[in-house]
């Protein structure tokens, strides 16, 4: 049961997080142009770069862990 609630729980932070992130780059788009959509995914922009992480990582977290559960309960786990 805690597998697939920590699949399920994994999916909609990432499809949440993925539609926030989106809005918020359509956002700047509005507001700035092309020219601010390039400033915000500039590869040495590190502070955006560490926002889409903490963004991301409960989500990719929770279907690792699902994953490692799930190996664990087949007893396939090394």
């Amino acid at each position: 049961m805690w597998v697939q609630v920590l699949k399920g729980f994994g999916y909609v932070w990432l499809v949440l997080a993925s539609a926030l992130i989106l809005f918020g780059t359509f956002g700047v788009f509005l507001k700035e142009g092309f020219a601010g959509v390039q400033q915000l995914y500039d590869p040495f922009n590190i502070v955006n770069f560490g926002a889409v992480i903490i963004t991301l990582v409960p989500g990719l977290g929770a279907l690792a862990w699902a994953e490692k559960l799930n190996a664990k309960l087949d007893g396939t786990c090394m």
